[in-house]
């Protein structure tokens, strides 16, 4: 079901305005929602806000790796405001994108009956990063970008 979710969600319009409002709400210069994969092990980019979307849609991260594994392995949500030297920072996708992410806060997209996935928020317009006022707005956020997908997974499972 995941890999027909991804696919859903990656073409959905809903997701990115979900997404894009969450991102603007909290003052982040980018976002994105990442879904585990059918084998639970990685994470897969399918909404991005970001500019580099097309590099970043279905590049994959292990969930052993990075703030956002943590977030999906542990389901707590987490805000990092100094990831230069975080040896919790997986810096693969700055690589693949040419970027460096300052600042992340990572929550999970979860409800009672399924673990979608991790949506975040990348690099805070201010300068000491995001508040626990944003994280607030973006666990709001995930529970409507959940909702979502639990809409579009519930219409896969009756198809």
């Amino acid at each position: 079901m995941t890999q027909d979710l991804h696919d859903l969600a990656k073409a959905d319009d809903q997701l990115a305005t979900e997404l894009a409002n969450a991102v603007r709400a909290v003052g982040a210069q980018e976002g994105s929602i990442l879904l585990l994969t059918p084998s639970g092990q990685a994470l897969r980019f399918a909404v991005c806000s970001a500019g580099t979307a097309a590099q970043l849609i279905d590049t994959q991260q292990p969930v052993t790796r990075g703030v956002v594994g943590l977030v999906a392995s542990f389901q707590q949500p987490t805000v990092t405001n100094k990831l230069a030297g975080d040896p919790q920072h997986d810096p693969s996708v700055d690589v693949k994108v040419g970027s460096t992410t300052r600042s992340q806060m990572a929550v999970p997209l979860s409800d009672a009956e399924h673990e979608f996935g991790v949506v975040t928020a990348i690099n805070s317009n201010r300068i000491d990063g995001f508040t626990n006022d944003d994280l607030r707005r973006y666990l709001a956020a995930a529970k409507k970008i959940t909702a979502r997908l639990a809409e579009l997974a519930g219409g896969l499972a009756r198809a």
